[in-house]
């Protein structure tokens, strides 16, 4: 993203606010603090990556923001509504694609779809089939299909209903480094092409500076934010450039603080 986008994306109102939020399980007659006083915001169309360890609550966030968790102090706010429940404005990718192996690759896309013209349902099925690359494998079931492939198709599920917010949470963390390389160029492509506003759990800190234009480090035990930043690289990435080294070696010395990351070094 150019220093003039980003300064039109700061200028916007924040589409999604974390005002706030706490969160505690109570194992063996112990508070244990999973998020500890999380606040940030986005604007609409950005994508927001949470990187972090595991362990640090990244995960327990996102249901919070999904609408999975409403069991937690502080509010989530998008669009000026409070996420109190699950809706279909929040689309959600797995790190398993949890495709239904009884049904097709159209027969998944349009499951929970709430179009009820069919000709109109049709029609919606396939460009989010082919917005994802997936032509030509309408008929197919998930036992036919390569991981990268399944994935393509949770997210193009997910996409369909065309939710305000898609939630990603690991869902690259399962596959080959060729197919998540693919699979990230095509996630920052599909983004572009719908104008989507997307939040991404991910440990993966190349993964992050090469999608986010926002990134959001947390810390463990209690999940307490370490780092904010805005990531301004010009788009499509290049991993290799001194630019996008120096954002890689800013979130890594915020892990091992103690190391330098060699300019050279890919993590």
């Amino acid at each position: 993203m150019g220093k003039n986008a980003e300064t039109a994306l700061l200028k916007q109102e924040p589409y999604l606010v974390i005002d706030h939020v706490n969160k505690y399980f109570v194992q063996k007659k112990q508070r244990l603090n999973v998020l500890d006083d999380i606040n940030f915001s986005m604007a609409k169309g950005e994508i927001l990556c949470i990187v972090g360890a595991s362990g640090c609550g990244k995960s327990t966030l996102l249901r919070a923001i999904s609408g999975l968790d409403s069991n937690h102090g502080g509010q989530i706010i998008i669009d000026g509504k409070e996420v109190v429940a699950p809706s279909k404005t929040r689309g959600i990718v797995f790190q398993e694609h949890r495709l239904f192996p009884w049904l097709t690759v159209e027969q998944n896309v349009g499951y929970a779809l709430t179009v009820i013209d069919k000709e109109e349902k049709k029609q919606l099925v396939q460009t989010y089939i082919e917005l994802v690359g997936l032509k030509g494998f309408e008929k197919a079931y998930p036992k036919e299909l390569s991981g990268g492939m399944s994935q393509r198709a949770g997210i193009a599920r997910a996409l369909v209903n065309k939710p305000e917010v898609l939630l990603l949470d690991e869902p690259f963390g399962a596959l080959d480094a060729f197919t998540k390389i693919a699979l990230q160029k095509e996630l920052k492509r599909i983004q572009r092409k719908a104008g989507t506003t997307m939040v991404m759990v991910t440990h993966d800190i190349e993964e992050a500076v090469f999608l986010a234009d926002h990134i959001i480090v947390l810390d463990s035990k209690p999940g307490r934010i370490k780092l904010e930043l805005h990531v301004d690289l010009p788009v499509p990435r290049n991993r290799n450039s001194y630019e996008f080294l120096q954002v890689k070696k800013r979130i890594y010395e915020e892990f091992f603080q103690d190391e330098k990351l060699p300019e050279d070094y890919s993590i």
